[in-house]
């Protein structure tokens, strides 16, 4: 066990509404801090139990102490996490400092004119005759369970057209997209084909596609490999669970394209983005383009020049 934590949230069984919060037992210093506002001998007396425990370092308290039980090596029963975020400190010196002279950082913000417009909402009532259901005590008690630190997987391929094509599947269910490296492939939707599409592993260059202009030089390229197939520095593409990226650079500019099918509705989405590195500003125009065929694939490859019409 590294102990390399990660930002996340958490907090107090019973309390909290999400679900699953005695899963993990982890105490902020700076929760302290923020509780000083409420109860400040309370929150002394805690902070000199943190620092007894070595919760105290160079810049102030550290991050948080992790008292979950499947996390924690054999004979230990914490793990402190050592490192310092300026935010967490900022809201503890703040915090204290309201507590110390009567609010004045609140006071201060609260004389804000865009605050001073909002602060009828502040004064919303707790809703009447509400039934309260209290945690049952083996939820708030209960010790934490493993969690499960698979990563996704995620495939990082050279695109390139020679070969056999690897392709990736993207679906609801209903709407389904397949790919292959180079950014070609078919969209379909139950029995229907909404993009034309042959199995032609020579070229590859079936599919929705977007092509980008670079109106300064005349440059046109793909968002994928295909269907222009110009060289470039760097080309990848990225297959994961819920989409597919497809990166290439040219020179200064970096032109990313992700795809992913909806889980609400039955459509897809493809999102460009460009990265322009160098000096100079870049005006480029962008077109999309598909062959779109509304019915079976089967009809389609009985009869092309019809399903054209």
């Amino acid at each position: 066990m590294e102990f390399t934590y990660q930002y996340s949230n958490f907090g107090v069984p019973g309390l909290g509404l999400k679900r699953g919060l005695s899963e993990n037992v982890v105490i902020a210093p700076y929760a302290t801090g923020l509780a000083a506002m409420v109860d400040p001998h309370g929150a002394r007396r805690n902070y000199t139990r943190l620092a007894e425990m070595g919760a105290g370092g160079r810049y102030g308290f550290y991050e948080a102490l992790d008292f979950t039980r499947s996390r924690l090596p054999d004979n230990e029963d914490v793990a402190i996490v050592r490192s310092f975020m300026a935010h967490h400190q900022g809201m503890t010196i703040v915090a204290i400092a309201n507590t110390l002279h009567d609010g004045q950082m609140r006071a201060r913000f609260h004389r804000e004119p865009i605050v001073k417009a909002c602060e009828l909402l502040l004064q919303e009532r707790l809703p009447r005759d509400v039934a309260v259901a209290h945690p049952r005590a083996e939820v708030v008690k209960a010790s934490a369970v493993q969690v499960s630190a698979e990563a996704p997987t995620v495939r990082r391929l050279k695109a390139s057209a020679s070969g056999a094509p690897v392709t990736h599947l993207l679906s609801n269910g209903r709407y389904a997209v397949m790919l292959t490296t180079v950014g070609a492939g078919y969209s379909r939707w139950r029995d229907i084909a909404v993009t034309r599409w042959r199995e032609d592993t020579t070229r590859d260059d079936w599919g929705s596609f977007i092509f980008l202009r670079d109106t300064q030089s005349g440059n046109v390229w793909s968002g994928g490999a295909q269907p222009v197939g110009s060289d470039v520095e760097y080309d990848e593409a990225v297959f994961a669970e819920d989409r597919a990226e497809f990166i290439r650079r040219d020179g200064t500019l970096t032109t990313t394209m992700d795809v992913l099918v909806s889980g609400e509705d039955d459509g897809e989405v493809r999102r460009i983005s460009l990265t322009n590195t160098g000096r100079g500003a870049r005006e480029i125009e962008l077109t999309s383009y598909a062959e779109v065929v509304l019915t079976t694939p089967a009809a389609d490859n009985a009869h092309p020049a019809f399903a054209k019409m």
